[in-house]
């Protein structure tokens, strides 16, 4: 035999033993003797679980909830044309956005009040002082009032066109 032949029919014995795929072990191996404990992911709350949707929305108080906190009645907000600036009152447009947290109560705490925006100082002032006295249904997350931050926006006249 030629080492030519030789080498071809060693080439081919190689290949075909090569391809011989074996049945694949679909038994499951066991790795450790102990079981291993997985945490639950961090899905949605149970409905009910109240103490778990008070700790999450004290943990972040920008939680998503199933209903934000909403003023209970249209509440003045007490700004009056005898005690408007002349700046406030000239403007073609007025603009004042807070945030407070509104607990399970449906409380503000004033505490935590802060001024996102404002066009004029007098307006957020005079916005702090009418939240205070306002009440609110509180937010709801599977079914539990909790502390939820709120967005309060006043705004009057048309806004100016952004520029780039």
């Amino acid at each position: 035999m030629s080492p030519t032949t030789r080498a071809a029919l060693a080439f081919l014995a190689l290949t075909a033993a090569c391809a011989r795929n074996p049945e694949p072990d679909t038994e499951p191996e066991m790795i450790a003797e102990t079981p291993v404990r997985i945490a639950p992911p961090l899905g949605a709350v149970q409905p009910g679980d109240c103490p778990e949707a008070v700790r999450r929305a004290v943990a972040k108080p920008d939680i998503a909830v199933d209903r934000l906190a909403t003023p209970k009645a249209n509440m003045g907000t007490a700004l009056t044309d005898k005690a408007m600036p002349v700046a406030v009152r000239r403007s073609k447009y007025n603009d004042v956005r807070v945030t407070v947290l509104i607990d399970t109560l449906g409380k503000p705490a004033m505490s935590t009040f802060t001024v996102v925006k404002t066009t004029h100082p007098w307006l957020a002032t005079k916005f702090k002082s009418s939240i205070a006295k306002w009440s609110f249904e509180p937010a709801q997350l599977a079914g539990c009032k909790v502390p939820r931050l709120w967005l309060g926006v006043l705004t009057s006249g048309k806004a100016p066109a952004e520029k780039d």
